[in-house]
């Protein structure tokens, strides 16, 4: 039993080649497919609204210099030369030591690299960032997130710029 998912015309007015179709017009053919998805499950998610404004997304390559509970201090980094002004990046959200709980499960953190996790019931877990974030390493980061970052550097100053953890960091039990 097949249906027919084509958009309705009216869903994406006519854009013209070099016009590039707003996150409204999307999110209208998104809805319209969610639809006719008779399963209950949204499977197709909608972009944010404030792709419409256009905002200019920026990705820079840093290098570590400090490591801190919710941000890295870094300095920009071309592949050849170092910047030499210190930028905070924060880290992302599960990544960042101020995330005390997720999923039913706790932490304590013995320092910005290393904690507990604990879980009614169950034995507690000493883990790591795995890879480690290391000094010198490289990291992209991008900034104008909608919303910030939500961080708040050690001088009071919003962390602006984001790591997009290309390197898939995450906790992982420690290795005994």
């Amino acid at each position: 039993m097949s249906k027919d998912v084509r958009a309705h015309p009216n869903l994406l007015p006519n854009v013209r080649v070099k016009q590039r179709p707003k996150a409204r017009h999307w999110n209208q053919i998104v809805e319209h497919l969610n639809r006719q998805n008779t399963s209950g499950i949204n499977s197709v998610i909608q972009l944010p609204n404030h792709l419409d404004n256009q905002v200019n997304y920026t990705v820079h390559r840093f290098l570590i210099k400090n490591i801190q509970g919710d941000y890295l201090v870094c300095a920009r980094w071309d592949g050849v030369t170092e910047g030499t002004e210190s930028i905070s990046v924060c880290r992302p959200k599960l990544l960042r030591t101020s995330t005390l709980s997720h999923n039913g499960v706790t932490f304590v953190y013995t320092d910005d690299v290393t904690r507990t996790a604990s879980k009614t019931g169950e034995t507690d877990e000493t883990q790591v960032i795995v890879p480690a974030y290391v000094i010198d390493d490289e990291i992209f980061g991008t900034k104008n997130v909608f919303g910030g970052t939500g961080v708040i550097s050690v001088n009071g100053d919003p962390v602006v710029w984001h790591d997009m953890n290309m390197d898939a960091r995450a906790w992982a039990k420690q290795a005994a």
